[in-house]
């Protein structure tokens, strides 16, 4: 089995937002609030709050999850 180094393992999240209408969130752990202008989604270290305008779930793994609509913007907040 290969060995990666602690430094290479990536267990913080990541956040990828895609123009005005796409934002995903790799490494979470839980959806906080679902509203269709308000998304927080519970990760290790912060809370990521996404806010905009008819904001629904596009898909959900158990590692990652995105979201569409029209997205005003993306904070990392303290929980």
């Amino acid at each position: 089995m290969l060995d990666i180094s602690a430094d290479l393992q990536v267990n913080q999240p990541i956040v990828t937002i895609t123009g005005s209408t796409f934002v995903s969130v790799e490494n979470y752990l839980s959806i906080i609030e679902f509203e269709q202008n308000s998304i927080k989604i519970k990760t290790k270290i912060k809370t990521v709050k996404i806010t905009g305008d008819k904001l629904s779930l596009k898909f959900i793994t158990d590692t990652e999850i995105g979201i569409k609509g029209l997205v005003f913007g993306v904070e990392l907040i303290d929980d």
